[in-house]
């Protein structure tokens, strides 16, 4: 869900992107919320905006549902703020600025498509009164951007899931070189840059995840002692997806997905934009693949947010569904190769 802190940064992005002297924003605060919960974010949006002018105004009337009365809803919701917005501090703020952001607190979705209409401001608004203005609202609900290091790109939780499946992978795939080291060793092969032997590679695998205190600021790396997860992010930044198929069937092997309920699992989002033209050979193949595509995502999402300031900013909810997509596949995959092996 938005907070009100998105909605205050978007406004201030905004401000110089036109010069009316009112702009209407629109924000839905869960559908079917309680009334109390739309008022707390409108005295936080307050709060927030304690300097600049800003009037929340809790929707609590119908309207704003034909584009043919948008004129007549937004001048309802300007007499309705009247009060408020001849607060002298407000009033002194408006005159600043030359501008007033009002804001609709909505428990329901924006729907109109259309709403730019002219709006006649009323002879009492602090400035350019009586002007007929061009008037729209901008649904803020999922356009609100926040930097790659926000709370919605749940780095700390990512990294924790990249730790435990890379000790999940670690412990199947010695199992296997122990027990059946043929399947193990295609993958392996695969993995190691030098002259390591299997067990030297995995042994330096443990050290660098034993030496990790606390799982939540884990950060794979591709080239300083990286585990098996930072093995396959190389891999998969190096190869082709058709190329990644063959690395994917000898992960299926080397950790003896065969039997397993890997197949049962659904697919990342990213793992299926980035698929290869070829067929996969099984079920098993396909799900590695998977691992692999995610691993690479997450890894990349990670990384990104600790270096935000590089980048741009992004829409909110498109970070939170994008860690959750990541996240979820991140956790099934813990929950697979954790399962015990068939002798």
């Amino acid at each position: 869900m938005i907070r009100p802190s998105d909605v205050v940064e978007e406004m201030r992005r905004r401000r110089t992107r036109s010069s009316e002297p009112v702009r209407f924003y629109w924000v839905a605060v869960a559908e079917g919320s309680e009334p109390r919960d739309r008022d707390a974010f409108a005295a936080e949006l307050r709060r927030l905006a304690s300097e600049e002018a800003v009037c929340p105004v809790v929707l609590r009337v119908p309207g704003f549902r034909d584009p043919n009365a948008v004129m007549n809803d937004l001048t309802a919701v300007l007499e309705g703020c009247r009060t408020e917005i001849l607060d002298p501090r407000l009033t002194a703020r408006i005159q600043s600025n030359g501008l007033l952001d009002v804001v609709l607190v909505s428990r329901r979705a924006f729907d109109l498509a259309i709403t730019s209409s002219p709006l006649p401001l009323p002879e009492w608004f602090p400035v350019s009164p009586g002007r007929v203005v061009t008037a729209s609202v901008t649904d803020l609900t999922l356009r609100a951007a926040v930097p790659l290091s926000a709370s919605e790109t749940g780095a700390g939780e990512m990294c924790r899931l990249l730790f435990e499946l890379d000790r999940a992978l670690l412990a199947r795939t010695r199992e296997t070189l122990e027990a059946r080291r043929r399947d193990a060793n295609s993958f392996l092969d695969q993995v190691r840059e030098d002259s390591l032997s299997f067990h030297e590679l995995l042994a330096g695998c443990e050290a660098t995840l034993a030496s990790v205190q606390n799982p939540r600021d884990f950060r794979p790396s591709t080239a300083k002692n990286p585990t098996l997860v930072g093995h396959l992010w190389r891999i998969a930044n190096t190869k082709s997806a058709d190329g990644l198929v063959k690395v994917a069937e000898s992960l299926a092997r080397a950790t003896r997905l065969e039997g397993s309920s890997a197949g049962d699992h659904r697919e990342a989002l990213l793992a299926v934009l980035a698929r290869p033209s070829r067929t996969f050979p099984s079920p098993e193949a396909r799900w590695a693949y998977n691992v692999i595509r995610s691993i690479q995502g997450a890894c990349q999402l990670v990384t990104a947010a600790k270096h935000a300031d590089e980048y741009g900013r992004y829409r909110a909810w498109l970070l939170r569904s994008l860690s959750l997509d990541l996240r979820e596949s991140l956790d099934e995959a813990v929950g697979v190769f954790g399962q015990r092996q068939r002798r």
